[in-house]
């Protein structure tokens, strides 16, 4: 890949925010920067729940169903389950099934650190 000098480096802010995930001492980015799938299955969750109710548990299983087993998969998720980061409740529309959310708590630390994320924006670039 070449580099074009020329061009303004927008990367300062991916490196920035890449640091404060790795470095924080925030418990969400603690366990969920452990390794890409733990990231991939947050940011996941996140968006995915912000349009539409949850995933259920089935199509949590299936994110990152090629960087972890089955096993790994349904450990990481049930722990984060345990430790308060995600909800699972019976889905309302097929009482077999269980639904993930992410918790009060972690859209609270999530928010806290995109206040962190424009921070760096506004200091990288001196605004918004």
């Amino acid at each position: 890949m070449q580099i074009d000098r020329n061009e303004p480096d927008l990367d300062v802010r991916l490196v920035s925010m890449l640091a404060l995930v790795l470095e924080s001492e925030d418990e969400l980015f603690t366990f969920f920067a452990s390794s890409r799938y733990s990231l991939l299955l947050l940011t996941k969750v996140l968006l995915k729940s912000s349009m539409q109710s949850g995933l259920s548990k089935e199509e949590c299983l299936r994110i990152g169903q090629d960087m972890r087993s089955r096993t790994h998969r349904q450990n990481f998720i049930d722990e984060a389950i345990r430790r308060g980061f995600f909800a699972k409740e019976p889905s309302p529309s097929d009482g077999r099934q269980v639904v993930i959310t992410p918790t009060e708590k972690t859209m609270c630390l999530f928010k806290e650190w995109a206040s962190a994320y424009h921070e760096i924006r506004r200091s990288a670039f001196g605004g918004d």
